[in-house]
């Protein structure tokens, strides 16, 4: 029989019917399921979820007013209001656009990664077959301040592992972070612009301009590392994830980071910022300060970046020139805090002064770190496979690996400032 020839009455009670299966089947999740699932997923899931409940209230109103003989009419206003309200929230449901998966903390991304492999995994335990695993995981704050090295796991015995003391992963979130589907980066660059606007009078004849385009490539190189896991700690997924994340690609980083800073561009070594960046020249305030300290030198960097038509956004030091910068007091020990620096003193002219240990003695790097550009070829990539006597050992060797490319354009390096502040100084002293 079809709904259409059912009386309203009978409508009503198939919808209500037909409402709680449909709440029956719809299956309740965890918190844990529901923490699993990947940003688009959990949207999906609590749109479902809510779309079930309002389905199943819209039949309860529905007959509730078909049942009219019980209800004043003041009831059945508001239940008809209340019908109206619901009918509303399920069109903005389904009109709803699908949401953009944001981007995973590195836990996050490895655990979906690992999870939806789990049967090949399986299968590498039992020495069947190789298998490798591609993890997406999209360059942000949150994957690479946010990802630290002390993050733990619970374990069989005490619940905690301590990791080896490793820095702090801050480049990535201070350029520009992309994605390429080559084997080489290409852009383009302007050349010989001729010609300039004028000011003229009517019907004078007009200037023409012109310039000239070429081409630019940079080669996209590999990272890679392995180390060897038991069987028993594959088995074990929480601790799978705290050895790749705490150990295999906190390592791989911090590899990647230093090239990113110190690359030669020779080789299978990427284009590193100091390669790139313009030596830092002290310009019209040479010879011009008195007692030139710290926090001048990084003004001079913000100058020197401006000149150069750049929007000064960070600059990377060692973290003892921080402590020196804040440690500055005068000849009555009072602390000294120039007033373009914020009150930590971390922020000088609108340029944040990021401390690492990437960074070297009294080296320094910033400017507009914006024209660095890093382009992702192949995100992490983890493989699991034998190697040597690893069948004998009852171990697997796990195989992480990136493609990556750095390079900035040749007319945005003289925004990028290298320099030392020892030297710096000496420069701008009266």
């Amino acid at each position: 029989m079809s709904r259409q020839s059912l009386t309203l009455k009978n409508q009503i009670v198939y919808l209500l019917i037909y409402s709680k299966n449909k709440k029956k089947m719809f299956v309740e999740k965890t918190i844990e399921e529901v923490s699993a699932m990947s940003m688009t997923e959990q949207a999906t899931y609590l749109t479902e979820k809510k779309a079930n409940e309002l389905n199943v209230r819209k039949a309860e109103i529905e007959a509730a007013i078909a049942d009219a003989k019980k209800e004043t009419s003041s009831e059945l206003e508001v239940l008809k209001a209340e019908l109206n309200s619901v009918a509303v929230d399920l069109k903005g449901l389904k009109e709803a656009p699908a949401k953009v998966e944001g981007s995973k903390t590195i836990g996050q991304a490895l655990a979906v990664a690992l999870k939806a492999a789990e049967g090949d995994i399986q299968k590498a335990i039992n020495g069947k077959q190789e298998t490798a695993i591609k993890v997406a995981v999209t360059m942000s704050v949150d994957d690479t301040i946010g990802a630290g090295p002390t993050q733990v796991t619970i374990t069989d015995n005490t619940g905690i592992i301590s990791p080896i003391r490793k820095r702090e992963l801050r480049y990535l979130a201070n350029v520009s972070v992309g994605s390429t589907i080559g084997n080489r980066a290409l852009w383009i660059e302007e050349l010989d612009e001729q010609g300039n606007p004028i000011m003229l009078a009517e019907g004078a004849e007009k200037p023409q301009a012109s310039v000239r385009y070429e081409e630019r490539t940079a080669n996209v190189k590999k990272i890679a590392v392995y180390g060897k896991v038991t069987t028993e700690m594959m088995a074990d997924l929480p601790q799978l994830i705290s050895y790749i994340q705490n150990n295999l690609m906190k390592r791989l980083d911090i590899v990647l980071e230093d090239n990113f800073f110190n690359g030669d561009n020779l080789g299978d070594n990427l284009n590193g910022a100091f390669n790139l960046a313009t030596p830092w020249a002290a310009g019209v305030l040479a010879g011009t300060i008195v007692s030139p300290s710290d926090y001048d030198v990084v003004e001079s960097v913000a100058l020197q970046t401006e000149l150069a038509f750049g929007l000064p956004t960070a600059i990377f030091v060692n973290p003892a020139v921080v402590a020196r910068m804040r440690l500055t007091k005068d000849s009555v020990g009072q602390y000294v805090l120039p007033v373009f620096a914020t009150a930590n003193g971390l922020e000088v002219s609108g340029m944040r002064v990021i401390p690492t240990t990437a960074v070297t003695g009294e080296n320094f790097i910033g400017g507009d770190m914006s024209i660095l550009h890093v382009l992702v070829r192949e995100e992490l990539g983890i493989q699991i496979g034998l190697d040597g006597n690893d069948f004998i050992n009852n171990k697997k060797t796990m195989l992480l690996e990136k493609r990556i490319v750095q390079f900035a354009s040749a007319n945005d390096v003289g925004c990028l400032i290298k320099g030392e502040f020892d030297l710096a100084k000496a420069a701008l002293a009266v």
